[in-house]
């Protein structure tokens, strides 16, 4: 019987856990090739170059990863959360709106395409997709607050007298 996922990835999770990102990628390649392969395991590796800032690794497997397993939503909101650190909105909103139709039920992936839609002025789209975000998940709205990529939103409202 061949162990599962989780457990073969324990040790790379845990260096990643300990803060030790080269040592965990170090342990994700010395893996078979097909457990390299698995979403599990492609999706460590993306938090990793996350967590060591390397946006354009991570936008560029994120992209392949999206292609080829759009099963797992949360390529999708990694690889955008990538692309909108390398201040590339209009890929980030463009691989949202591809994405599943079954993301558009979680708040992250409204939450995510406000913000590219506010830095690409458009406002009324970002509303829209802000509303949608608050309808699924009340606690998001102090988070949008305080969100430099919707400043444009908050500024757009009317002001009170």
């Amino acid at each position: 019987m061949k162990p599962a996922i989780e457990s073969l990835l324990e040790p790379a999770q845990g260096y990643f856990d300990l803060g030790l990102f080269h040592d965990a990628w170090e342990a994700l390649d010395e893996l078979e090739p097909t457990v390299r392969a698995h979403p599990k395991t492609l999706s460590l590796r993306l938090d990793i170059l996350y967590a060591l800032g390397r946006w354009e690794d991570a936008a560029a497997l994120g992209a392949g990863c999206c292609r080829n397993w759009s099963n797992y939503e949360d390529f999708f909101v990694k690889t955008s959360s990538a692309l909108i650190r390398l201040k590339d909105h209009k890929n980030a909103r463009e691989l949202l709106l591809g994405a599943p139709e079954r993301m558009r039920s979680l708040p992250d992936y409204h939450y995510i395409l406000a913000r590219c839609e506010a830095r690409l002025g458009l406002i009324r789209e970002a509303k829209a997709s802000l509303a949608e975000c608050f309808d699924r998940d009340k606690s998001y709205r102090q988070r949008a607050l305080d969100e430099p990529d919707l400043e444009s939103v908050w500024e757009s409202l009317p002001k009170e007298k």
